[in-house]
């Protein structure tokens, strides 16, 4: 079997003519796009300005992503001035020695800034391991609260939903039993999860909005031909907001990368409005 690895880079080198590997390997990779999706999700209307939530996902602290390019993501969403800050898993990629108290630092001004939440990804291990005890240390360090098929109530500005945090669906941990199939509330439900197909697991539990990484938005998008590398079933979730019946699913593209490689597919720092 031809490895998502050999896959990537047979193909940067099949775009190379096209689009150099200089641009994919050292331009695109620090080129973050800071997106805005407005998205309608509490029950009555309100005109206060709507919630901000900061989203970053893929980080991916490693060889090829360095503590600099997640510090300015940091930087560029905390000078959105959010009131809430979600992590979407994969904090690192195993490939070399990691200091993860220096990580712990560089990610601690996110919740010294709004309550912080995280899940974990399938490059964080199974819960249990010890490589997923690392990451679990690294995020407690920097004040953050982690979402393992939990939930937590949140109140902000006088708006008060539940956001529920799940395992990874690759390390088969993502579970469904914690979010009910009914409501005995009128709290709006956001769900945290790595994987978009997560949404299979999750089909007959009660929510209104699931927040996702883990495809990097494909991180090589090639015209005429679409994202072909994305690591998902399925491929209508690989970016972007997306409807999934009545409910919604957004998946960002990332910061971080695996292999040092983007092509088409910037990294994003995530604002989402909620109205």
């Amino acid at each position: 079997m031809i490895s998502r690895r050999n896959l990537l880079l047979g193909a940067a080198a099949g775009l190379a003519s096209g689009t150099g590997v200089s641009y994919a390997h050292y331009y695109e990779p620090t080129r973050f796009e800071v997106t805005h999706p407005r998205i309608r999700f509490f029950p009555e209307k309100s005109t206060d300005a709507p919630l901000k939530v900061l989203f970053l996902t893929d980080l991916h602290y490693s060889r090829y992503v360095p503590f600099s390019l997640i510090s300015q993501a940091i930087a560029l969403g905390l000078a959105e001035k959010p009131d809430l800050i979600l992590l979407g898993g994969d904090y690192v990629t195993f490939d070399m020695p990691l200091d993860f108290p220096a990580y712990s630092k560089v990610l601690a001004p996110l919740a010294a800034y709004a309550p912080t939440f995280a899940c974990y990804g399938n490059h964080d291990r199974p819960v249990g391991k010890p490589r997923n005890g690392y990451i679990t240390k690294m995020l407690t360090d920097a004040g953050i609260t982690i979402l393992f098929n939990t939930s937590t109530r949140v109140s902000l500005r006088q708006r008060q939903f539940m956001i529920y945090g799940t395992g990874d669906l690759w390390c088969r941990q993502c579970h469904s039993e914690f979010i009910p199939p009914w409501r005995d509330d009128a709290l709006p439900r956001l769900v945290l999860a790595h994987n978009p197909d997560s949404k299979d697991v999750l089909r007959k539990s009660d929510w209104d909005l699931m927040l996702c990484g883990h495809t990097h938005g494909g991180q090589m998008h090639i015209p005429l031909v679409g994202e072909p590398f994305a690591p998902v079933k399925d491929k209508r979730y690989v970016a972007g907001l997306n409807a999934f019946g009545k409910r919604h699913i957004y998946t960002s593209r990332g910061v971080g990368n695996l292999y040092g490689l983007r092509v088409n597919c910037r990294p994003e720092v995530t604002i989402l409005e909620l109205m």
